[in-house]
């Protein structure tokens, strides 16, 4: 995950407006020109098709993806928007009054103020397509053209970039086999993103790096994230004990990283999509309502299909999401 900054300044968010959810490739010649072209278009094709069947927000995401060789299993690069903390608030508000089966987004509003907020003169950290899409918002554009490359000044097609690597033998078929790395999660890891969600929702992992802009902003990710009922967390400390909870530190629905070597904001299991890193001969289970990865994305605004009974309530609803892990992610342990 790669963190761009398409403004200095926080900017307020209007009242988002109604917006069927699609997520459009662009392929480039690294994939296309590649003598698997088939298969790797066909694995993000399914991760495509998979993330399109759990959300139901109308609007548009566009990625280029690409293939390169290096020792990752995927990476990503999307650019972030910094919102004002209460025009994120408002808006996250009104989002969710229009999405009444999210169940996961009322309870984590209802518990915001428990949470880790921006600091002086700081602001809520958002992708292009979590702002437009999951938001409603008009005015986030995608800052990335059709060659993968960034454009300062946005106005672009592409909400990001996604590469896959060509360094692994990977398993490309959406059946799980022991042993190999699954491309179908490990697009649905850096899908998930260019959303928004996992690394990307995380400033952790630019303070991390040195980066001293980031050092009074929040990611939205960052609001979720607790020690203890009621103990919020916000460190870069390997010891730090940090866990994704919508409920005030209450239920501890998976844990985050806290290994420099991944992102902060993704998970500390290997067998998740969203772990920042994977397991090793392990036969991954598959991303869906069960999945802590879909609680994740409904969290920062992602309205999910009508979630099965066990995820209506707290407690050992949501307890239950850690049982369900899967293996996907871009780092290899």
């Amino acid at each position: 995950m790669t963190r761009y900054f398409a403004l200095v300044a926080a900017v307020a968010l209007a009242r988002p407006a109604v917006a069927g959810f699609t997520i459009t490739p662009h392929f480039d010649s690294s994939i296309t020109t590649a003598s698997n072209a088939a298969q790797v278009e066909s694995a993000i094709n399914d991760a495509i098709d998979a993330i399109e069947s759990l959300y139901t927000n109308n609007g548009n995401v566009s990625i280029v993806f690409t293939q390169a060789s290096g020792s990752f299993l995927g990476s990503s690069n999307t650019a972030d928007y910094g919102v004002t903390y209460s025009s994120y608030v408002s808006t996250l508000a009104t989002v969710s009054a229009n999405e009444r089966t999210n169940s996961i987004l009322a309870t984590a509003i209802a518990n915001l103020s428990s949470g880790n907020k921006p600091g002086a003169g700081g602001s809520v950290q958002v992708t292009s397509a979590d702002a437009r899409v999951a938001l409603g918002q008009s005015g986030f554009s995608g800052c990335f053209n059709s060659s993968g490359t960034f454009v300062n000044t946005c106005g672009q097609a592409y909400d990001g970039v996604i590469t896959i690597s060509s360094s692994f033998t990977f398993n490309y078929t959406p059946t799980p086999v022991f042993g190999e790395y699954s491309a179908i999660s490990t697009m649905e890891h850096e899908i998930d993103e260019i959303m928004g969600g996992g690394g990307q929702g995380s400033v952790l992992n630019n303070i991390a790096d040195g980066d001293t802009s980031s050092d009074n902003d929040v990611g939205v990710l960052d609001l979720y994230r607790y020690s203890a009922p009621g103990v919020k967390s916000f460190s870069t400390s390997s010891g730090a004990n940090a866990y994704f909870s919508v409920d005030g530190g209450v239920t501890d629905i998976v844990g985050f990283n806290q290994n420099s070597g991944g992102d902060f904001a993704d998970f500390n299991t290997c067998n998740n999509v969203q772990s920042a890193f994977s397991c090793s001969n392990t036969s991954p289970t598959f991303y869906n309502v069960s999945s802590p990865e879909y609680a994740m994305m409904e969290s920062i605004g992602y309205n999910g299909v009508p979630e099965p009974a066990s995820l209506l309530l707290l407690g050992s609803g949501l307890a239950g999401l850690r049982a369900a892990r899967r293996r996907g992610a871009s780092k290899i342990r």
